[in-house]
């Protein structure tokens, strides 16, 4: 057998399962993406029905400054779940919106470092950003907070910004499909070649 044909022929075996695994890849977290919507909508509906607006139950964000660093860094994804009670405890770390004004109302993600009491009626909290010198100005309210990260997914901002072009998420569905699709259209011709062989 020709070496070249055989160095050919372990490239394209080795293509077709690289795409076929990126192809499974990319359809486990449709699948999760499709069941994480599920949940927040069933939710939704659930808290509209009954006239009690609620955060939703998840919610995803990316970090975008290094305030958290090294416990979260920029580009990483950051999961967060509502708490059921509205109670959080020192060392959580939380998502909420801020009220400082310099923030301009952004959801911000720090730790809780002590809890306060500014408001009688609600819960408060102070909170400090791991890799900052002091705690945040203001008190944050029970009643701002979206939830409590629990789940952090390091670097997939840099995948989402590229996905967020349609051009390249296409790209990241056609190539793969184009290369497995090519595989077995050659692998179909070569045993329809050998079964005229022997016909």
């Amino acid at each position: 057998t020709d070496p070249n044909n055989q160095f050919l022929y372990k490239i394209q075996y080795l293509s077709y399962f690289v795409a076929r695994a990126f192809l499974l890849a990319i359809f486990g977290l449709l699948i999760l993406l499709a069941l994480f919507f599920t949940i927040y909508f069933a939710d939704l509906f659930i808290n509209v029905k009954s006239g009690n607006y609620k955060n939703p139950i998840f919610g995803g964000y990316v970090i975008v400054s290094p305030s958290m660093v090294p416990t979260i860094n920029i580009n990483d994804a950051i999961v967060i779940k509502r708490s059921s009670n509205n109670q959080y405890n020192v060392g959580d770390i939380i998502s909420f919106y801020s009220t400082e004004y310099d923030e301009n109302g952004n959801v911000i993600t720090h730790r809780v470092v002590r809890k306060g009491n500014e408001n009688s009626s609600l819960s408060s909290y102070v909170t400090k950003g791991d890799n900052n010198p002091g705690p945040d100005r203001k008190y944050v309210l029970s009643s701002n907070i979206y939830g409590k990260v629990f789940l952090i997914i390091p670097k997939l901002g840099y995948l989402q910004s590229f996905l967020s072009n349609p051009i390249h998420f296409a790209l990241c569905i056609i190539v793969p499909s184009g290369i497995v699709i090519i595989y077995d259209i050659i692998r179909i011709r070569k045993a329809f070649r050998r079964s005229k062989k022997f016909c």
